[in-house]
């Protein structure tokens, strides 16, 4: 082959490997781009603005000692309670191939977000006959209209479990004050989350064998946690904003997961990692993003 080809050719690679390194670097950043994009202007909530459930007991299925309470499902929530007994205890809500499963206790409620939307639910309640093992104590159907597909993902669950007393939801408050747009309060907690927790190594071997529920004024005082108190902590500091977030769970390359998506009306781009499109949800991962950008695929599971 002539030198000149060879020449020709070697330019051409290197050209090509220019343009694909600068097009990946320019997703992330872009010097000729503000960071974070400008948006729409909104009021700054207050910590007496939170929106928390409530069981009225207007609308309730009661047996075998079990309370469903459905008053305000069309807020995208149901609230259930099991009878007194030691006996573990469970309730699933179960949306065409939607199936998840929450714990049930007798002396308080279990906030059971209907992340699928409108539409009709199957409920059931369940207690433990043995190991693994549990028996229906109650069903019930109940067909939902929401008023706002976004409220499932406003109000605290068993998952995004926070008061107006836990300690990232005074924080999130700190962090946002003055803040004039959504995009600003997101950037904020986003940049608290992955420059202040770190990944608990310990607790995600504990992880592997049982399902640990993230307790956020846990992992906010200790600062650190597995990939759910991450996006837990976050989902919690943003909904508190009135800001639409979900933690979703399921699997990347490494194994089981856990991140956030969060719902913003009409912006663009942040600095470093975050992407949103216009009136669509993005992915966040502030456990992969606190230790490093990753590259791989997604695959989702379920909402919370």
């Amino acid at each position: 082959m002539p030198r000149s080809v060879k020449v020709v050719i070697i330019l051409i690679v290197i050209a090509l490997i220019l343009g694909v390194g600068g097009f990946i670097v320019l997703q992330f950043y872009n010097p000729f781009r503000q960071y974070p994009s400008s948006s729409t202007l909104s009021d700054s909530p207050t910590i007496n603005d939170i929106l928390m459930p409530s069981w009225s007991g207007t609308k309730t299925l009661e047996k075998n000692g079990y309370i469903i309470d459905y008053s305000n499902a069309q807020d995208g929530y149901v609230a259930i309670k099991g009878p007194n007994t030691d006996t573990p205890m469970k309730a699933q809500l179960i949306f065409g191939e939607f199936t998840v499963s929450y714990d049930v206790f007798p002396n308080t409620y279990t906030i059971i977000a209907l992340t699928p939307g409108s539409g009709t639910y199957t409920i059931r309640t369940l207690k433990q006959k043995e190991g693994n093992a549990y028996s229906v104590t109650a069903t019930m159907e109940l067909k939902v209209t929401l008023k706002n597909e976004l409220s499932p993902y406003l109000y605290p669950n068993q998952i995004v479990n926070y008061t107006k007393d836990t300690l990232a939801v005074q924080k999130s408050f700190e962090l946002t004050q003055g803040l004039t747009s959504q995009l600003e309060r997101v950037h904020a907690v986003y940049k608290f989350i992955v420059t202040t927790i770190d990944y608990d190594y310990e607790k995600a071997k504990r992880a592997q064998d049982e399902f640990l529920i993230p307790d956020l004024d846990e992992a906010y005082t200790l600062k650190k946690g597995i990939c759910f108190d991450y996006a837990a902590l976050m989902t919690a500091m943003l909904r508190v904003q009135h800001i639409p977030t979900r933690v979703v769970t399921g699997y990347v390359d490494v194994g089981y997961h856990a991140w956030v998506e969060t719902y913003i009306d009409g912006v663009g781009w942040i600095n470093p990692s975050i992407y949103f499109e216009k009136e669509t949800w993005k992915r966040i991962d502030p456990t992969f993003d606190a230790q490093g950008p990753y590259f791989g695929k997604y695959q989702d599971k379920l909402y919370y």
